[in-house]
């Protein structure tokens, strides 16, 4: 147990210092990863008490798993065109993203208690963003509009199972977290040659902020289970600093309550037609319509902003539903094999886009693998992630235009992502 402790201290430590890659992870754990997410009705791991704290009871004896997913992410923006008479911004321009490959860690434990008690603990990031962009505008006048954004949301679970009899299981879970953003861009106002070009840059986080998990698994037959997940929503507050690089006396405190962490709901169906083979299918909705608004508010004076005077930006993002498929093939004692695919809608709509959030509906293929070695079971996965089709924008986002004073901005944007993952578990 005091090895335990010590590892979970360092990897809080170590979690602080990552974010995920876009406004959705692509999975917790290399198991369930490697099945789409898929991994309500089947969760057998530390990382049920995300996917459904239900499904701890499935574990026979005490196991701790740690691993890490990298994500490199490669974003592109072509024709990217500013109706202005400004010869500095109005140009078609291509360019593309600077993000460094991110990785993004998570720990956990689990136990069965009695015959109808389990218990979890995992650490672990469910979603976030971080990005960058080249800061010279004359490669990429976006960076007038962002040229970093980073948000994450770094958390504790904690929860519990209870088996109620041969078919029915429930499952809690308190999700403790911590929670950061922030973005860089440059100053657009050629006007005033003080503050044109001159780079922003603000900072927030909110030290602490909770949720739940709460999970029910229903096993009718043998052959088949069914998985419910609810994850509450966490309200967020956050505080920070905001800063511009070369004008002495702007710096102020800023604070931004606007943005929480949605809620969803996961339904999954597990078939398992032969001992070594099973299906899962599993929706998840998320209501990310909770982010209208996101709204600054400054504790001085601040260029146009000010206490009475915060700073709005437009989000009216849409509630969206992800189709998550999983497949596994247990082919020998030792090795089993994996494959998944989701359907990721953005909840971005074209009147909102920017270059903070550059979201676009995603489809996500991974492959993977079990390996039973007694004691201990490593699991593996690889990921390709791409958009459905090139984000189109025509001049009606309203946070792109009033970037330039309200002139009309066009784009196309498209990205794919690589993901790997890695998780070594030792059964006590």
């Amino acid at each position: 147990m005091k090895h335990l402790l010590l590892a979970l201290g360092f990897t809080i430590l170590l979690v602080s210092g990552v974010r995920a890659a876009n406004v959705d992870t692509f999975g917790i754990g290399s198991k369930a990863t490697a099945l789409g997410g898929a991994f309500s009705a089947q969760t057998d791991d530390p990382f049920a008490v995300h996917y459904n704290p239900a499904g701890l009871v499935h574990i026979a004896r005490p196991m701790v798993s740690g691993g890490v997913h990298m994500i490199d992410p490669q974003l592109e923006v072509h024709n990217y065109h500013v109706a202005s008479a400004d010869p500095a911004v109005n140009g078609y321009r291509s360019f593309d993203d600077d993000s460094p490959n991110l990785y993004v860690p998570h720990l956990g434990f689990a136990m069965p208690l009695t015959d109808r008690w389990a218990a979890g603990l995992a650490l672990y990031v469910p979603y976030g963003l971080d990005l960058e962009w080249s800061s010279n505008p004359a490669a990429n006048p976006a960076a007038y509009n962002c040229f970093h954004s980073y948000y994450g949301r770094m958390v504790v679970t904690p929860a519990a199972a209870y088996r109620i009899d041969e078919h029915w299981s429930i499952g809690f879970g308190v999700v403790l977290g911590r929670s950061e953003t922030g973005i860089e861009h440059l100053i657009y106002n050629p006007l005033v040659p003080a503050l044109h070009g001159k780079r922003i840059k603000a900072e927030l986080e909110d030290d602490f902020n909770h949720s739940f998990n709460i999970g029910v698994l229903f096993q009718p037959v043998e052959s088949v289970s069914l998985g419910l997940t609810y994850r509450s929503e966490a309200k967020a507050e956050f505080e920070g600093d905001i800063h511009v690089y070369g004008v002495p006396g702007l710096d102020t405190d800023i604070s931004m309550d606007s943005i929480d962490h949605p809620q969803q709901i996961q339904l999954g169906v597990c078939y398992q037609p032969l001992p070594v083979l099973s299906f899962e299918v599993d929706l998840v909705w998320t209501e990310w319509s909770v982010a209208r608004e996101q709204l600054t508010s400054f504790d001085t004076a601040f260029l146009v902003y000010g206490p009475d005077a915060p700073q709005r930006l437009r989000r009216e993002w849409d509630d969206t539903l992800q189709v998550k498929v999983g497949i596994e093939w247990q082919t020998t004692d030792i090795l089993a094999l994996r494959l998944g695919y989701f359907y990721d809608p953005s909840p971005i709509p074209e009147d909102s886009f920017d270059v903070l959030w550059p979201d676009g509906d995603k489809k996500t293929y991974s492959l993977g693998f079990g390996l039973d070695l007694g004691d201990f079971t490593i699991d593996g996965v690889f990921q390709y992630i791409r958009t459905e089709a090139d984000r189109q924008i025509g001049g009606e986002s309203v946070n792109l235009n009033h970037t330039y004073g309200d002139v009309p901005v066009s784009l196309s944007a498209k990205g794919e992502l690589w993901g790997a993952g890695l998780t070594l578990s030792y059964h006590f």
